[in-house]
């Protein structure tokens, strides 16, 4: 029989200020919480989930319910498993088994007084080709030592994706490394994410600040990695001393489950009820089907709270895909149970309706989004991108470019 683990729920309510909002029991991949009643009569207090409002009546999950988003995702599970040599392990054991300096948002998990998998501390930068060897090897299912494996996963906790990534610390703050992976990329994707970010930000959108660099793997080869501040951290001297920012996912925030695609539609009015920016949502969603950006499923979506309201998180984990005349583009995420989002579907009065988008604002839009696309290619040949990773995507950004005009 498993055993019930009891811990302490902590959240962060603002600089300075952490307080115990409730307890969570967990039995294997069952879990319950209760609030405590300090909590939900505290002024500063606010419901940690959408699908949790103060009460003190129980909450039940099968599975990790909204704390999906304290736990790790693909590539942190299979790291984790990995390191414990077995491959049934419990949403719970999951769940506790995250670094509490590296876990993402503002909730802790203290157990027995401490925190539910001990302060193990964060790999500094110089550490990069140290975890990108080890990511590689448990890519190709390669030999690594128990050390290296433990050492990979307190630095990728509960990070999303299932792209091979670590957090680290650098310049007083915590990053995000992206690793390329060792093989089975058709293109430079790390490198392309990162233009990305360059040109969406170029259109106005809200993206976290982020940096390339390039490190040597095991064989010599040069690979490049990005590097995006943790958006939920206040950068700080010491990464124990960083205030933590609430965060949950669109999943989270829309009560779905991993693999639900998610619709514009319901993601538009959760952002319109937070109190959040309903034209810059659109904005992502212009520039997502304008690049093909297909897996943009509701993990890759998210909020932080600030000023007393869950405000869009900056845009993350956008990436372009190759034009197939052949193939409509597909989203995870539909507009209005269509998954083949478009430009013009996005810019009809529907739509703009949808989002609360003036046909003003989104006429006087259109030229800055197609400037910020039309210098793709360019920034990719800036990036010293490889001439086969461009040619792939030339069509894609002359189409998108072509389609604004």
């Amino acid at each position: 029989m498993a055993k019930t683990i009891e811990s302490t729920v902590l959240i962060t309510l603002g600089p300075g200020m952490e307080a115990p909002a409730g307890t969570l029991y967990a039995t294997g991949d069952d879990l319950s919480f209760r609030y405590d009643s300090t909590y939900t009569i505290s002024s500063d207090s606010f419901d940690l989930f959408p699908s949790m409002p103060r009460s003190l009546a129980p909450f039940f999950f099968s599975g990790l319910g909204p704390f999906s988003d304290s736990a790790p995702d693909r590539w942190g599970r299979k790291v984790f498993s990995r390191s414990l040599k077995r491959m049934r392990v419990s949403e719970s054991e999951y769940l506790f088994g995250v670094n509490d300096l590296t876990r993402q948002g503002a909730i802790r998990f203290i157990v027995d007084g401490k925190p539910a998998a001990g302060d193990e501390g964060v790999p500094v930068l110089s550490k990069l080709p140290e975890l990108l060897d080890t990511a590689d090897a448990v890519e190709q299912n390669r030999e690594v030592s128990d050390v290296s494996l433990r050492r990979l996963y307190r630095a990728t906790g509960s990070l999303g994706g299932a792209r091979p990534k670590a957090s680290v610390s650098d310049r007083n703050a915590l990053w995000l490394a992206k690793f390329p992976k060792p093989n089975g990329d058709d293109w430079d994707v790390i490198g392309w994410e990162a233009v990305t970010l360059e040109i969406a930000n170029m259109a106005g959108i809200k993206v976290p600040e982020h940096r390339v660099i390039a490190i040597k793997d095991s064989e010599e080869r040069s690979r490049t990695v990005l590097l995006t501040h943790r958006f939920d951290r206040v950068s700080a001297p010491s990464v124990e001393r960083m205030e933590r920012l609430p965060y949950i996912s669109a999943m989270t925030a829309l009560e779905a489950r991993d693999g639900d695609g998610g619709d514009w539609l319901d993601l538009a009015e959760f952002t319109r009820r937070a109190g959040g920016d309903t034209i810059e949502l659109w904005r992502r969603a212009m520039f997502g089907a304008a690049i093909g950006n297909t897996d943009d499923h509701l993990r890759n979506h998210g909020y932080l709270r600030k000023n007393n309201s869950w405000q869009l998180a900056p845009a993350f984990d956008m990436n372009p895909e190759p034009f197939d005349p052949s193939l409509p583009d597909s989203h995870q995420m539909s507009l209005l149970g269509d998954t083949e989002v478009d430009i013009d579907k996005l810019m009809s009065d529907e739509s703009l309706s949808l989002f609360g988008v003036s046909r003003k604002y989104a006429d006087h839009w259109l030229p800055t989004l197609r400037s910020a696309l039309s210098q793709a290619l360019s920034r990719a040949a800036m990036r010293r991108i490889d001439m086969h990773s461009i040619n792939l995507m030339a069509e894609r950004f002359d189409k998108a470019v072509h389609a604004l005009q």
